[in-house]
């Protein structure tokens, strides 16, 4: 395994500019992976809306072949009940006796009751079926534009995740320069502050308080940030301190 560089920023005033410097490029990075996110987030959400759209066709893909298939049958049904009818009528034209008269008149009410219904339950299926080709059209249409734009999306994002993912490894070089100039114990407690504090784990000192918390600080920990004699890391949330001195103990502004 190769030995670890011997660190070159040795002296507190050293390490907090290499800090500084290494936040700068963590904020670099940051920003450009959450604008890659947000890219792969819009391509993720035309995919899910193309998936819902897809499910909802089908659906309705299903819908129309059980409406064909009532209307095949109940077709077929009133075909019968016509056949009926024509039957019925033939054997009333024939009928001598006034019961079976009677009987056979009975019949062709039921018949033609049917019928009436039959002609109903097709006519609504009629509908039912122009309904769900329209709709089926409609959204199918809908799903060419959305697909049309995921693939546009798509081909653009090929290209800037790409130069993103360049970016952040160019990046990624020059942080690693930076960090072999500093002890790697410092660079942990760096990197588990700024993981805890929205990624900043320097700050500046402002009006003898930390802009990381607004907590004022006592005059001696402002006085030690100020001549840099030592690494100084806020009491209230660890962040470590930078400061200049017209800034670090003017007034503060009235609110």
């Amino acid at each position: 395994m190769q030995a670890n560089p011997s660190p070159t920023a040795t002296t507190p005033r050293e390490i907090i500019d290499e800090l500084r410097r290494l936040q700068n490029l963590d904020d670099e990075i940051r920003e450009i992976r959450e604008r890659r996110a947000a890219r792969q987030e819009q391509l993720d959400k035309l995919r899910k809306v193309i998936v819902h759209l897809e499910r909802e066709i089908d659906d309705k893909r299903g819908k129309l072949t059980e409406a064909e298939q009532w209307h095949r049958t109940k077709t077929l049904e009133l075909t019968i009940e016509r056949d009926r009818s024509t039957k019925s009528k033939g054997k009333l034209s024939g009928v001598t006796r006034s019961r079976e008269y009677v009987a056979v008149n009975k019949e062709l009410d039921a018949i033609r009751k049917n019928i009436t219904k039959g002609e109903d339950e097709v006519e609504k299926l009629d509908k039912a079926i122009a309904d769900f080709r329209a709709a089926i059209t409609k959204e199918q249409e809908k799903l060419a534009d959305w697909r049309a734009e995921s693939d546009q999306v798509e081909r653009e994002n090929q290209a800037k995740l790409a130069a993103m993912d360049v970016k952040i490894a160019e990046v990624d070089v020059r942080r690693k320069v930076i960090t072999d100039r500093l002890d790697r114990a410092i660079v942990r407690r760096y990197e588990k502050i700024a993981e805890a504090r929205a990624g900043a784990g320097v700050v500046e000192v402002v009006a003898e308080a930390c802009t990381g918390c607004n907590m004022s600080l006592q005059p001696r920990f402002v006085e030690m940030v100020l001549r840099a004699s030592s690494l100084v890391q806020c009491p209230h949330c660890n962040r470590y301190l930078f400061g200049e001195a017209e800034r670090a103990t003017a007034a503060p502004l009235p609110q």
